[in-house]
C-alpha cells in the first residue's frame, strides 16, 4: 500500500475572535524516513534512518494545563514519537505501541515531576501503518475516524468519566462528559497519575485497510465543532489528503469554534 498524507495544526480563530492566543496542539507525521511535527509553533521536518521506512506514524496530541505546558507536553509527546518512528514496532505492533504509552508516561510523568510541572498534559492518538494494516492506540479525547466507502465510524473512545463508569458496570457521574484522563497528566483524579487506563481492544486496535480509506486524527478543536456528517463529506469530496485536512479546519473556522485546531488524514493508495 501507498500513504498520502495531508495536515494542519493551527491556534484557530485567535484571541481576536474569541480563540486561543497560541497553539498547544502538535503532532506526528513519520514517513519515509522522515518525521514532521512542531517545536515552538514553528515546523521541524528532519531525515534519518527509520528501521522501517515504508511504514507510517501518525499523531494527535492536545497540550492542556495553560499554554506554557499544554504547549511543552504535546511537544514532549510528538518528540517521543518521532524516536519511536525510527525504531520501529517489531512483530506484535498492537501490543508494543500500547506498552511504549504506558512507559512513556511513567518516564515523562517522572520528568515533569522534576521539573515541578506535573500538572501538565497532554491528549495522544496514534496510529501506525504498514503494508495492509494499521494498529492505533488512545489516551484522552481526540479521535481516530475511518472513512470507508463513503461512511464514516470512529474508532477512539473518548476518556471522560461517563466512559469508563460505564466499562465498569458503575452509575454514571454527574460530571460524566469530564475528562479522566491525560498522557503526562496522569488520571486527573480516576486512579493514580503514575498509570493510565489503556484497555486492550478498546484503546488499542488494529484495522485491515483497504485501498481508498481515508483516516483522521482530529484534535476536539476539529471534532467539537463540526458534525460527523460535515466530517464525513469533507473527507469524501476532498480530492486529496491535504485538500481534506484544509477543507475541515476551514469548516471548524466556520464554526466559530474557540479551541486550536488539529486536523491530519491519512489516505490509503494501492501500490503503483
Amino acid at each position: 500500500m501507498r500513504y498520502l498524507t495531508g495536515f494542519i495544526c493551527d491556534r484557530g480563530l485567535g484571541p481576536e475572535r474569541g480563540g486561543r492566543a497560541a497553539n498547544e496542539d502538535n503532532f506526528l507525521l513519520g514517513h519515509e524516513g522522515r518525521t514532521r511535527h512542531l517545536h515552538n509553533n514553528e515546523l521541524v521536518d528532519e531525515g534519518g534512518d527509520a528501521v522501517e521506512p515504508g511504514a507510517l506514524l501518525a499523531a494527535v496530541a492536545d497540550g492542556m494545563g495553560g499554554h506554557e505546558h499544554g504547549a511543552v507536553a504535546s511537544a514532549a509527546a510528538a518528540q517521543a514519537l518521532a524516536r519511536l518512528y525510527r525504531q520501529g514496532l517489531g512483530p506484535d505492533p498492537e501490543v508494543s505501541l500500547h506498552g511504549w504509552i504506558l512507559r512513556a508516561h511513567r518516564r515523562l510523568r517522572a520528568r515533569a515531576r522534576e521539573r515541578g510541572a506535573a500538572n501538565m498534559g497532554t491528549t495522544l492518538t496514534v496510529l501506525w501503518l504498514h503494508g495492509r494494516e494499521a494498529v492505533w492506540a488512545h489516551v484522552g479525547d481526540s479521535r481516530l475516524y475511518l472513512l470507508r466507502n463513503g461512511q464514516l465510524g470512529v474508532l477512539t473512545k473518548d476518556h471522560t468519566r461517563g466512559e469508563f463508569a460505564s466499562r465498569d458496570g458503575r452509575p454514571l457521574p454527574v460530571d460524566a462528559r469530564a475528562l479522566t484522563q491525560n498522557f503526562i497528566y496522569g488520571s486527573r483524579g480516576f486512579g493514580a497519575d503514575e498509570e493510565l487506563r489503556i484497555d486492550a481492544g478498546q484503546d488499542t486496535g488494529t484495522l485491515a485497510l483497504l485501498p481508498g480509506d481515508r483516516l483522521l486524527l482530529a484534535s476536539d478543536g476539529l471534532h467539537g465543532f463540526v458534525s460527523a456528517e460535515a466530517i464525513a463529506e469533507r473527507l469524501s469530496r476532498a480530492p486529496t489528503a491535504q485538500a481534506a485536512a484544509q477543507a475541515l479546519f476551514e469548516a471548524a473556522l466556520a464554526a466559530d469554534g474557540n479551541d486550536n485546531i488539529t486536523a491530519l488524514v491519512v489516505e490509503v493508495a494501492a501500490p503503483l
